[in-house]
């Protein structure tokens, strides 16, 4: 996040004088923010007039920042987690995060390797769940991938697991086809968990900006997202998407991926996550 960070200290820096007063136009501060990929709606409402003049700003910065962000708790077990998004989003990666930081919490996880249409996909979920120490359910290439993950579910049942995490392709030749194939698989998995609590985390890049919210409102419309997960947040200037899905979708960040290393990762915190780019 140093990126981002550093911008935003350099502006917020600039905002504020000693007896509070601004020193900065805001039309300058308004073009920063959206130069890193924070929405229009989000900025009218951080850079909104103070409602006590002479207010310091970077604690009104601060305040305003961290009630427009959402985060909720990771799933607790027992559960079913369905991980979805977009190929190159950094979803393999993320679910091996995941189970390692549940197994290092002494939780026991089973992944599902949903991704069958594509032997790659397959093979590097398989590598990744040993590295994290979870079970791993697979099939080969092409077959059903709800069959798939409807094994994963029985397996979580049958050995006893805490955790189930389902895998599912990223990419399919239309948007109509993998939207129709991850509602499948949702079904599917919920009527396998026969009640056990099923969460549904879209895996998001930081680093495209933009396009993280077109993502996460197509997801949520034809799918349902209890979650996002946001990943490489280690050096990027376009987290101020985060801020965006957060008020414009109310959907709530969970976790962050803060690098490549397999345990680069830690549950969303708002108010750490604030307190961190003012720092």
């Amino acid at each position: 996040m140093s990126s981002f960070i550093a911008r935003l200290a350099s502006l917020v820096t600039g905002l504020s004088a000693k007896d509070g007063t601004a020193i900065v136009d805001r039309e300058r501060a308004a073009e920063e923010m959206l130069s890193m990929d924070m929405g229009i709606g989000v900025i009218e409402k951080l850079m909104a007039k103070p409602d006590v003049p002479g207010t310091d700003l970077r604690t009104i910065l601060k305040d305003r920042m961290k009630h427009i962000l959402l985060s909720a708790p990771l799933c607790e077990p027992a559960c079913g987690i369905l991980m979805i998004g977009i190929n190159g989003s950094g979803k393999t990666t993320t679910i091996a995060k995941l189970g390692r930081w549940y197994r290092g919490r002494g939780y026991s996880v089973v992944v599902g390797a949903g991704d069958t249409y594509r032997a790659a996909a397959i093979d590097q979920i398989a590598i990744l769940a040993e590295r994290a120490g979870m079970d791993i359910v697979k099939a080969s290439p092409g077959v059903d991938p709800a069959s798939v993950i409807h094994d994963a579910v029985m397996a979580y049942k049958h050995r006893s697991r805490d955790v189930v995490i389902g895998d599912t392709a990223g990419r399919l030749h239309t948007n109509i086809n993998l939207i129709n194939e991850l509602r499948k698989i949702k079904t599917v998995m919920t009527r396998a968990l026969a009640g056990d609590r099923l969460a549904t985390y879209l895996i998001l890049d930081a680093t495209i900006g933009k396009n993280s919210f077109q993502q996460a409102k197509l997801f949520n419309e034809h799918i349902g997202i209890d979650g996002i997960i946001i990943t490489k947040l280690d050096g990027t200037a376009k987290a101020g998407i985060i801020f965006t899905i957060c008020d414009e979708l109310g959907l709530p960040v969970v976790a962050i991926g803060t690098g490549e290393g397999i345990d680069d990762f830690m549950p969303f915190d708002r108010v750490a996550f604030v307190e961190g780019l003012f720092a």
